[in-house]
């Protein structure tokens, strides 16, 4: 199970720019501090609870570029960026999983508790891409997550965005259908550590 839930994502990662609809990333904003530049649709809403003297950050992403509801339960989206201080990204990967799999409600399919995978961001560094789909059974919702850990040596930093998808569907076709995958990895690529 594990070999086909690893072959789906790679399927899926594959056609980057299949998005449903892809003109969501026509017109980006940039974030940028003296830290990181990113880009996002400019029609994702700023989330100004965030301290912003911090490097964190939240957007909020529903109904951009995606349905704004699926079995008539409304379908949420958003992104947040984290600064984690440590000394290698290994330390910001487990942080990262003990997260995700923290949650006590948490059911994922047989033998696909989450994938890993590395990508290159735009200022060259390698980082690291986790992926997870599960239910919660307390808020009887499903969940797409990408997180994608960028390390920063001159920093000794790791920059963590996480993109989440709330939606019910238990078959998770809405992650293929919609191509949660590649709307993740149009903000992903994108990334350059100053």
């Amino acid at each position: 199970m594990r070999i086909v839930c690893i072959l789906v994502f790679l399927c899926l990662s594959c056609s980057i720019w299949a998005q449903n609809d892809t003109s969501v990333f026509d017109k980006q904003i940039e974030v940028a501090t003296s830290e990181y530049i990113f880009k996002v649709p400019s029609q994702w809403k700023n989330v100004q609870q965030i301290d912003l003297t911090s490097k964190d950050r939240k957007f909020e992403i529903t109904g951009v570029g995606l349905p704004t509801e699926c079995n008539h339960a409304p379908v949420t989206g958003t992104l947040t960026l984290r600064k984690y201080e440590c000394g290698k990204l290994s330390t910001a990967e487990d942080y990262i999983i003990g997260e995700i799999t923290s949650y006590p409600d948490r059911v994922t399919e047989a033998g696909c508790n989450y994938q890993t995978d590395t990508l290159k961001i735009a200022s060259g560094e390698k980082a690291t891409l986790i992926s997870t789909r599960f239910l919660r059974r307390t808020k009887l919702s499903n969940y797409s997550r990408f997180d994608l850990i960028a390390y920063s040596k001159k920093r000794k930093a790791a920059y963590m965005f996480t993109i989440t998808f709330q939606y019910r569907e238990p078959t998770y076709t809405f992650e293929a259908d919609n191509k949660l995958v590649q709307y993740a990895l149009g903000v992903f690529e994108g990334i350059i550590l100053r």
